[in-house]
């Protein structure tokens, strides 16, 4: 396994470091006030304070010098951390050879979708061939269109908390209604059903007494006349769902999803783009479960620091696809493929052992918010696998009313202006993710684990006041 030596080799030797006397410092507040100008107010970042000029590991560095602990690794893109050096010579060696392909056949494409069929969930290994994109909204909208393909249906079925990105058909299945209310009507024939999120059960029960209800729902509203699904083409379901909250579900409820799909013969779609590529301890979030989905969505991590999305389909449904029927001019482009290469090779190379690692690392970082939720009144349910963790923030721990965002947000600040950049998430904004970089160090990922908890303990002293 890669040692601690070896990582902190991959990162800022010191992070994190805040040279200037006020955040954000002087120059990135002159690109701030200039990107508010120039930049579309659509974008979440135009309400950032952070700037980053430079990123190297699991830290990133600010244009006046400040080096912070990314404990969201670009949101979660970036697992091998920022310019890893096999990235860096990849995009070298292949920049004087060929970058952009118009969409012929090249070597490089070719031996991404070989080394994408290698690393599949079993009964997707082997057996699958892949479309390549450049985001994970576009992976999204491609699996839409191929399920209504493949199937001749038209409902797609997603779930509540969900998030699939911003398009026409992606948006329609995201459920954040900051995203969806300016950009309406959406796309029709979307359904949301209940989530496997057991600290908030849509039915107030608890697991696993629960019977799975979400499951029995699932399976009623697909299996009974007048239920308003009569003409599903897939189901897309977030492994572990992410801008929800973190939440990592019951097995049960996930193999519950794929049994009814198959008995109904609607195509499973499992979006891996921010639980996958190794993030969960497994190289996929799905093979925690046991199941095989028809189709996989991956993005972020497989291409990190290049833009780089895609789709893996069984092979089953090759021939029901038409032929030349999708042109996208800039996908496959070769300076892309060669980071995803390299960023896979780093991820499933036996002698570092990354994944393994990064289950146990994200074992003992989680304990180590348990053990601080013991003594908290905000820090209630600590979940997840790997470093894809989610911290529930509650003003009331008895009936498990959520932290305001506002509070939140303010904790988060206080993060950074300590050196740690950390992100919230969940239905009520109150959820905490860890998502670092897979290669951080012990000691990186404690100290920015640690600056979360003092600013945590300084807003429960606020609370009481």
């Amino acid at each position: 396994m890669i040692t601690e030596r070896e990582l902190a080799l991959l990162s800022y030797p010191e992070m994190p470091k805040i040279v200037t006397n006020d955040l954000p410092g002087p120059k990135a507040r002159r690109l701030i006030d200039e990107a508010m100008k120039l930049q579309t107010p659509t974008r979440p970042s135009i309400l950032a304070t952070l700037v980053i000029d430079e990123g190297f590991g699991a830290g990133i560095k600010d244009p006046d010098g400040n080096v912070y602990i990314d404990m969201s690794a670009g949101v979660a893109v970036s697992s091998v951390g920022r310019n890893h050096p096999r990235v860096v010579e990849a995009l070298r060696s292949q920049s004087g050879k060929l970058m952009h392909s118009a969409g012929l056949v090249t070597e490089t494409t070719v031996a991404l979708a070989r080394k994408l069929s290698e690393v599949m969930p079993d009964g997707l290994r082997g057996e699958c061939f892949t479309w390549f994109g450049m985001s994970g909204s576009a992976a999204i909208e491609t699996a839409i269109k191929y399920a209504k393909a493949i199937t001749g249906r038209s409902q797609i079925v997603a779930f509540e908390g969900a998030y699939h990105g911003v398009f026409h058909g992606s948006l329609a299945l995201t459920t954040r209604e900051a995203f969806r209310t300016p950009f309406r009507p959406l796309m029709p024939d979307a359904i949301h059903m209940p989530y496997g999120y057991c600290y908030h059960c849509f039915a107030g029960l608890q697991y696993p007494t629960c019977g799975i209800a979400c499951g029995k729902y699932f399976d009623y509203k697909l299996s009974t006349p007048n239920t308003g699904a009569e003409d599903v083409a897939a189901v897309i379901v977030e492994s572990m769902q992410a801008d929800g909250g973190y939440i990592d579900p019951p097995i049960e409820f996930m193999r519950a999803l794929r049994e009814t799909c198959t008995k109904k013969q609607i195509l499973l779609i499992v979006d891996e783009v921010q639980a996958g590529a190794g993030r969960s301890g497994k190289m996929w979030a799905i093979e925690h479960y046991g199941i095989v989905p028809d189709m996989l969505a991956w993005a972020k991590a497989v291409g990190g620091d290049m833009p780089l999305s895609g789709l893996t389909i069984h092979n089953r449904y090759y021939s029901k696809l038409p032929q030349a029927s999708q042109v996208i001019t800039s996908a496959e482009n070769a300076l892309a493929n060669v980071v995803a290469l390299a960023n896979l090779e780093i991820m499933t190379d036996p002698a570092a052992n990354i994944l393994e690692r990064c289950a146990v690392v994200g074992e003992d970082i989680k304990q180590h918010f348990i053990d601080a939720s013991k003594s908290s009144p905000i820090i209630d349910e600590v979940r997840g696998r790997g470093l894809f963790i989610g911290i529930e923030l509650v003003s009331d721990k008895k009936t498990r009313k959520p932290l305001s965002p506002k509070i939140v947000g303010r904790i988060l600040k206080k993060c950074e202006q300590r050196g740690a950049r950390i992100m919230a998430c969940g239905r009520f904004g109150s959820t905490v993710r860890l998502m670092p970089p897979l290669t951080i160090t012990r000691d990186h990922l404690r100290k920015g684990s640690d600056i979360l908890i003092e600013a945590i303990r300084e807003s429960e002293g606020d609370l009481a006041a």
